[in-house]
């Protein structure tokens, strides 16, 4: 990501910092649910209905967002997600109604959707030349504040502190971010993604968006949902199905997480210097999808062990943002659009999988295991057919 202008380096810094924050968001209500549980007057059952607001809203206004996004320039909707996150986080503070709260919550998951839609073409215009490592960075930040929020809990719990404050502390985090990304001049929203040699224009022949944009608009969902079984049910998969006592299940997504994070800076360098994006997501898939093959025929508790790292480091380590990174190298005049309708496709894959995965567990365990491999075939499919029609639309040595 060298050689860029100053400015966009404000940018991007501005648009991690705020990824911090969107992670934060999203689990934020389980992180403090006992302080919540009692505010609202409910239990986990009616903290989980809030929480759901979340993923309509990003569902509900991804579309929407990366459409306007595309024809009105992308700071005003980084700016509108950050009013949304401020708005829950302040409302959520003061609210005792539970479905005041869940409004809050939809609130909160468009404020996702914005920020999505702003956030990633910026990525790919500030550094058109390193869209992948910039785009693949985002998964690094949101790890990062994964791992902030339980020690701000334990801080708040440890000295009986009011757990408002941190809420409003979060908000003071984001419209300090908002001043500072103020005075930065964003790059054309129709700058297109480059290769080495700065060249845009590396079509060979006009790619179809109801074929190879289609392909990968679906891949939003398989890419999502290989690493979602495994993130949200490995510790129950391994319970259940291994016997591993729950405090051992549980730490397996430590490991996991520890994996996606060092997979975050190892294939930002592979996309940089060794493999286009379109290469990655065949082999990443590819690989996951051994490694819960392994998984599948030998479950036992150090399978549970590799699967979790293994898993961690193919499948969330970034497939989805190169997923998207490939989308908007072949359609660079809609970059909005395309985020919208990948991620859109990955919101349902937070929906659809909560809904199959547990009955699926609760019957045999290796079902749940089996369905997550053919989710990841899927991928490879899907990802092998837009390699192949990438390379007879692109020419590979422009870009």
């Amino acid at each position: 990501m060298n050689n860029q202008p100053i400015h966009s380096y404000g940018i991007v810094g501005s648009i991690y910092a705020n990824y911090i924050m969107q992670s934060i968001a999203l689990i934020v209500i389980m992180q403090f649910s006992t302080d919540l549980s009692k505010q609202l007057n409910t239990d986990i059952v009616g903290l989980g209905y809030v929480a759901s607001g979340i993923g309509i809203g990003k569902i509900l206004l991804m579309f929407i967002g990366g459409v306007l996004s595309d024809k009105f320039g992308r700071k005003p909707f980084i700016y509108i997600g950050m009013l949304c996150y401020v708005t829950f986080f302040l409302g959520i503070t003061f609210c005792n109604d539970i479905h005041q709260a869940f409004f809050l919550a939809i609130i909160v998951g468009a404020g996702n959707s914005f920020l999505d839609t702003g956030s990633m073409p910026t990525l790919t215009e500030c550094f058109p030349k390193s869209a992948g490592t910039a785009s693949i960075l985002i998964k690094a930040f949101i790890s990062l504040g994964s791992l902030i929020l339980p020690l701000i809990v334990y801080f708040i719990d440890g000295h009986h502190i009011w757990f408002g404050w941190a809420f409003v502390g979060f908000s003071l985090y984001l419209l300090l971010n908002g001043l500072i990304l103020a005075p930065q001049k964003f790059p054309s929203k129709d700058t297109a993604i480059t290769g080495n040699n700065g060249d845009s224009d590396y079509f060979i022949s006009k790619p179809k968006f109801w074929f190879e944009g289609i392909l990968l608009i679906l891949m939003g969902f398989t890419t999502t949902a290989t690493f979602t079984v495994i993130w949200q049910w490995l510790p129950e998969i391994a319970h259940r199905g291994v016997g591993m006592d729950e405090l051992s299940a549980k730490q397996l997504i430590s490991y996991y997480s520890t994996a996606s994070i060092i997979s975050v800076f190892v294939t930002s360098y592979i996309v940089k210097k060794v493999l286009q994006p379109v290469y990655c997501i065949v082999i990443l898939p590819l690989l996951s999808a051994a490694f819960l093959a392994l998984f599948f025929f030998n479950l036992t508790p150090t399978m549970c062990f590799i699967a979790a790292i293994g898993i961690g480091f193919t499948a969330a380590g970034g497939v989805l943002q190169l997923t998207l990174v490939v989308m908007q190298q072949l359609f660079p005049k809609r970059k909005g659009l395309a985020v919208g309708c990948v991620y859109t496709l990955s919101g349902f894959s937070y929906i659809i999988v909560p809904s199959v995965i547990p009955k699926l567990t609760m019957i045999n365990v290796s079902y749940a295991i089996l369905i997550d491999l053919f989710i990841a075939l899927g991928s490879v499919v899907l990802g092998a057919v837009v390699c192949y029609r990438f390379t007879r639309i692109v020419d590979m040595k422009k870009i």
